[in-house]
């Protein structure tokens, strides 16, 4: 199946959740004949849809490729999750693709999911069709959602397809630059009745004004009273709309199979090939500017923009070569690990579906197994002509919990299974949290954990606990306190001594632990001043008064004595750990509780409930402004122990509508109700470990 870079379209599917993307392109692969059977996602036997959890979701959770032929142009279809818990594989996607195909459910309209979609699009200037879908149901209305998408994108947005039939009754779709009725891909073409034309008029016109007006000649025929011809208007379109100043929209039902005549002519005609984006920017190995034409016979480049970890199958690369021919039974060399890699076999897929290739063209997307040390996001090139291209810039997780192996079996192979896990999905996060002593594992919302949770039990076979993390909060001292510690201990022959006099003394915020002596006339010899330091500093790792690092403190030693026969380092570090008990119980000691940084997007409409609800996170709001597009950005700093389960509440809050980042500010003095029960909690756990 190796075609030139003009007949090729890379185009991602992308929108809302349960939008009908994967539908669409299970119905297209069907028509077309690249699959033998209709795949259905309520039924499970979407060929596209694989995993297990996509199964039972009935949602697709990882993207998907789907390779195929068509009138001598390759079509490579990435099918991509809609649902924000998934988005970093609609980010992989859009940023490999060279067009998308925006799905839009006509009984929905303009969703949360189509808006993400479109705002990453438009970062990335995307060239894009909307299809308007399920047109067969009893509730869908074509022009309602046109005037929607008119309205949120201006007039850019044209029909280009448009159904015959309403309110699911469609039964073919109408091609406004033909002005012929498609009834389906192998049916002939008709005439528009008399009934349509008046009702398609008016669209039409929008398109043709739409066309024109981005080419000087076709606007003064046009002007002029003379309409240009097919062929005329067809290739300003294909150019306007690939430079983003045309959005046509196609009507599609799967459910009736109309319009997919007409929505693989679009993607034919009015899509760009690789060619057209332009030569591929990226870096030199001195950081220097580098780019690279899209053409079989320059220096290879290629991009890894999805790994899949398979227990049975093993890694699977998913990548876009940007330049040169990729060969079966070749070296590349990862320019980020600097090594080299052989290639065995390469690989166009369909879901599941593998066709062998013994090479692969600029422009052309394939999968690479058994790729053992390359990662997404890897850059592969010839090994004395390297160049890195920009990383997918995946979405940051929001929502966090702490993990623990179920066995001790599972804490062996946790590691490595964590590895993979994120290899394979890099939005999700993994962190050891030194003040709690938990490993925190991340993702950009609570369905992606409840995922990966099943990954790794499922795929790699560790099973782990989770539950909401502990907060890392801190204690520290207000005033100053002396106090004796003592360590006497006698088991026969020698025993332990250690007696030491430590003072304490608050410090600014930030400062830490320090530590200091003024010990006078030997009263603790100095080889044990380390001891004690040791024993003061393990101490406030471990905390006093709820068991969190205590800092902000100088401690110092000033007195104490000693044993000449059984003084030792180690009772001289258990004398200075206790001496700081000591000390800290009456130096006025309080909790600190750690405070994030939010900045939370929402509409207009809703900020009455988010303030309300910041307010009740005991949250302070530091300033609104506006964003734009009817959005309020809210900054404000909330303890850290009110934002665990943000990510899950604003998005119910907002309908999904809302988005939000944190970032670490300080500590803050807890208050005191919180900090007794903190510090009750603390005491109950220490008693249940030495019962």
């Amino acid at each position: 199946m190796q075609v030139p870079s003009a007949r090729i379209r890379n185009v991602a599917v992308v929108g809302h959740g349960g939008s009908g993307k994967t539908t669409l392109v299970e119905t297209l692969l069907y028509l077309v004949g690249a699959t033998a059977r209709l795949g259905k996602v309520d039924d499970g036997t979407s060929i596209l849809d694989t995993d297990p959890e996509e199964h039972k979701r009935r949602i697709t959770i990882n993207l998907a490729l789907a390779s195929f032929l068509h009138d001598g142009t390759k079509i490579n279809l990435i099918d991509t999750p809609g649902y924000a818990d998934f988005a970093g594989d609609q980010h992989a996607a859009l940023r490999v693709a060279d067009a998308g195909l925006v799905v839009v459910d006509a009984s929905a309209g303009l969703q949360v999911g189509t808006r993400a979609a479109w705002a990453e699009m438009e970062r990335w200037k995307t060239p894009r069709v909307v299809v308007i879908s399920r047109l067969d149901r009893e509730n869908a209305d074509f022009g309602a959602v046109l005037r929607q998408l008119r309205e949120a994108y201006g007039i850019r947005v044209v029909p280009l397809h448009v159904p015959v039939g309403e309110k699911g009754g469609v039964t073919a779709t109408i091609d406004l630059l033909h002005n012929q009725v498609l009834k389906g891909p192998k049916d002939p073409v008709a005439e528009v009745s008399a009934e349509d034309r008046a009702r398609v008029d008016e669209q039409r016109r929008w398109l043709i004004e739409a066309v024109v007006e981005t080419d000087e000649a076709l606007m003064g025929a046009y002007l002029e009273g003379r309409e240009p011809a097919y062929e005329a208007l067809r290739d300003a379109l294909h150019a306007a709309v690939r430079d983003g100043e045309v959005v046509p929209v196609i009507a599609v039902s799967a459910g009736k199979r109309v319009g997919f005549g007409g929505l693989l002519e679009t993607i034919v005609d009015m899509l760009p090939a690789p060619h057209e984006r332009g030569e591929v920017q990226g870096t030199g190995a001195n950081g220097e500017a580098r780019s690279r034409k899209p053409e079989p016979g320059e220096h290879l480049s290629a991009f890894v923009f999805k790994t899949v970890a398979d227990p049975f199958v093993g890694k699977m690369s998913y990548v876009r070569v940007y330049s040169g021919t990729l060969r079966a039974n070749s070296q590349i060399h990862d320019v980020a690990r600097r090594e080299t890699a052989r290639v065995g076999q390469l690989f166009f897929l369909r879901g599941k579906e593998q066709e062998a290739t013994d090479t692969v063209s600029a422009g052309d997307i394939c999968a690479i197994p058994k790729l053992t040390v390359t990662a997404t996001n890897a850059t592969l090139t010839d090994k004395d002509h390297p160049v890195t291209y920009p990383p997918v810039d995946f979405p940051e997780p929001s929502f966090g919990v702490a993990i623990e192996p179920a066995s001790k079996a599972d804490l062996d192979k946790l590691g490595q299974a964590l590895h993979k896990l994120i290899d394979e999905d890099p939005t999700l996060h993994v962190r050891r949290d030194d003040a709690t002593h938990e490993t925190i594992l991340s993702a950009i919302g609570e369905s992606a954990i409840e995922v990966a949770v099943h990954h790794l039990k499922e795929k790699f076979g560790v099973q782990v606990e989770t539950r909401t993390p502990r907060v890392p909060y801190r204690e520290s001292i207000r005033g100053k306190a002396s106090a004796q510690g003592r360590y006497k201990r006698q088991t026969g022959g020698h025993g332990q001594f250690g007696d030491v006099w430590l003072e304490v003394e608050p410090l600014v915020a930030g400062t830490g632990v320090e530590f200091a002596t003024r010990v006078v006339g030997g009263s603790v010899p100095k080889n044990f001043f380390p001891a004690v330091e040791k024993g003061v500093r393990e101490q406030a790792q471990k905390g006093v008064i709820a068991g969190y690092p205590l800092s902000d403190f100088r401690a110092t030693l000033y007195d104490g004595s000693y044993h000449t026969v059984d003084s030792s380092e180690m009772s001289f570090k258990i004398a200075g750990s206790l001496a700081l008990q000591s000390c800290v119980k009456e130096a006025q000691a309080y909790l600190l509780e750690p405070v994030v940084e939010l900045e939370v997007m929402v509409p207009e409409e809703q900020m009455g409930d988010v303030l309300s609800d910041l307010n009740s996170r005991r949250g302070r709001v530091l300033g609104m402004d506006a964003i734009g597009g009817g959005h309020q950005r809210i900054r404000a700093h909330v303890p850290m122990a009110e934002t665990f389960r943000y990510a899950t509440d604003l998005r119910s809050m907002t309908g999904g509508r809302g988005t939000f980042t944190s970032s670490m500010h300080g500590y803050e003095e807890c208050p005191p109700h919180i900090a007794q029960k903190v510090m009750a909690e603390h005491t109950a756990r220490a008693v249940e470990e030495h019962a």
